[in-house]
């Protein structure tokens, strides 16, 4: 007689995963023709590494400062700060603090380096198109 109450519990679990998933699915950025919102950015977390690519978050507050959250695949993560569509600070990580920058605009791309690492992010992201 146990089984049904295994079934429930079950099916209660896998619902909750189910619900999780879609959740975090739901916040991530999607890209489509009508908003040019890319699914990734390119990243490089090392020195002389290549580009390869990472996602992201977009957090806007009342002020129009935008931070981009680039989470690399490792699961670093560091926080780029926007305001006015210039690049301001990064986040404090354990590998740097964030004030060894370097940025400039180019072709519609914020390329930025931060304490050895390197971030192209599209001005579609901080302009919120």
């Amino acid at each position: 007689m146990k089984t049904p109450i295994l079934v429930g519990i079950s099916a209660v679990m896998l619902f909750g995963a189910v619900t999780a998933y879609a959740e975090q699915h739901d916040k991530l950025p999607v890209s489509s023709a009508a908003n040019n919102t890319p699914k990734s950015i390119a990243c490089a977390q090392e020195r002389r590494e290549s580009l390869g690519q990472c996602s992201y978050r977009i957090k806007r507050d009342e002020k129009g400062k935008t931070t981009v959250m680039v989470i690399f695949a490792n699961g670093f993560k560091r926080g780029l700060m926007f305001e006015d569509g210039k690049f301001l600070k990064a986040s404090v990580t354990m590998s740097g603090v964030g004030t060894d920058i370097d940025w400039s605009l180019k072709d519609g791309t914020h390329i930025i380096r931060v304490d050895g690492q390197r971030y192209e992010v599209p001005d579609t992201l901080i302009a919120g198109n």
